[in-house]
């Protein structure tokens, strides 16, 4: 979805636009996490947060979302709603417009437990939180993630039960553009569905190649200067 969602913001916006981006798969908020051989710092602790310090004061827009993996490093809940809080703040520094994805409780709650017990293993080898814990500590996250939100008065969206197949978490591939037609559509201000748009092969291609500022992979630490895209129009895309 990435390729799709640089694509859509650079349509939104309709002039040229500074991204600043803190993924990776499995990625935690508030520790270090380790993916398939990928390991990154906690998003708090990223190089994202000096960028924005350092960025031209423009108008700004962000989306806080995989917040359940910190579920999946045993974090209890109090210390992640902490992490997104901290997140939540550092971004009223900059005014953002912030749109909040919740975890996708109704989802969660159809894992019977053979199919909970497969999914630790392969995504998250090193959790041993029981399905009944694992399924107690989402809705305890769903419920305060909605509490701040409301608090805060920040839009908060939920992945709805039908988007999900076999895997929990992750949307189907012909439903994983609705939930960010949605948040697009929040932070646009304009309060509507956001319309997707595909990039060309060629800037696919290219988007996917994108280098983080640090990672570790397999022990070894890679960086990679930032921005790690800029486009002829003026776009710079940043990686953290």
């Amino acid at each position: 979805m990435f390729p799709t969602i640089v694509e859509s913001l650079r349509a939104m916006f309709a002039h040229p636009i500074e991204l600043h981006v803190a993924k990776g798969f499995g990625r935690s908020y508030g520790l270090h996490s380790k993916f398939f051989g990928k390991k990154f710092p906690g998003i708090l602790a990223s190089g994202l947060w000096p960028a924005l310090n350092r960025a031209r004061p423009l108008p700004t827009v962000a989306i806080v979302a995989d917040v359940g993996n910190d579920l999946a490093y045993e974090a209890p809940v109090e210390k992640i709603v902490e992490w997104v809080e901290r997140t939540l703040d550092r971004l009223a520094t900059h005014d953002a417009r912030v749109v909040l994805n919740n975890v996708p409780i109704e989802s969660l709650r159809r894992v019977g437990w053979a199919r909970y017990q497969t999914f630790r293993e392969v995504l998250f080898p090193n959790c041993k939180l029981s399905r009944d814990e694992m399924l107690h500590r989402a809705e305890g996250l769903s419920e305060r993630l909605a509490a701040v939100a409301a608090t805060r008065k920040t839009p908060v969206f939920s992945g709805e039960s039908a988007w999900y197949g076999l895997d929990p978490i992750h949307p189907k591939l012909n439903s994983a553009g609705e939930i960010w037609r949605r948040m697009l559509g929040a932070i646009s201000g304009a309060g509507d569905v956001a319309t997707l748009a595909r990039p060309s092969a060629a800037m696919m291609l290219r988007y996917r190649r994108l280098r983080p500022l640090e990672c570790a992979h397999f022990g070894l630490a890679r960086r990679a200067e930032q921005p790690s895209l800029r486009a002829v129009d003026g776009t710079t895309i940043s990686i953290y």
